[in-house]
């Protein structure tokens, strides 16, 4: 916790309004800031209960589950889900090939 509240005291990044659109430059400083404000703003606040960490074993993602029913198991379906439905696909084979 106090990490995360000492890297959001850093002043965030300010956009910009250019010609090609908004454009935003930061030191590292001001974007891992920015990532600590989104963070309090997460963990501090109603959608924390929406908060979960993938279901695949090797993954490390958290997301925030606001899908219909609060039931979602990965963190992205093109990755982690097609894997771990293919690999569900592959054993159910594999046991009705050998039963």
């Amino acid at each position: 916790m106090t990490v995360l509240n000492k890297a959001a005291r850093t002043p965030p990044p300010t956009p910009r309004l250019t010609a090609t659109g908004k454009q935003t430059e930061a030191t590292p400083a001001q974007a891992l800031s920015a990532v600590a404000r989104q963070a309090i703003d997460i963990l501090g606040g109603p959608e924390a209960a929406l908060l979960k960490e993938c279901g695949r074993p090797e993954c490390t993602q958290v997301y925030l589950d606001r899908s219909r029913g609060f039931r979602r198991e990965w963190c992205a379906m093109t990755t982690c889900g097609n894997r771990m439905k293919a690999a569900a696909y592959r054993s159910r084979r594999r046991e009705h090939a050998s039963g």
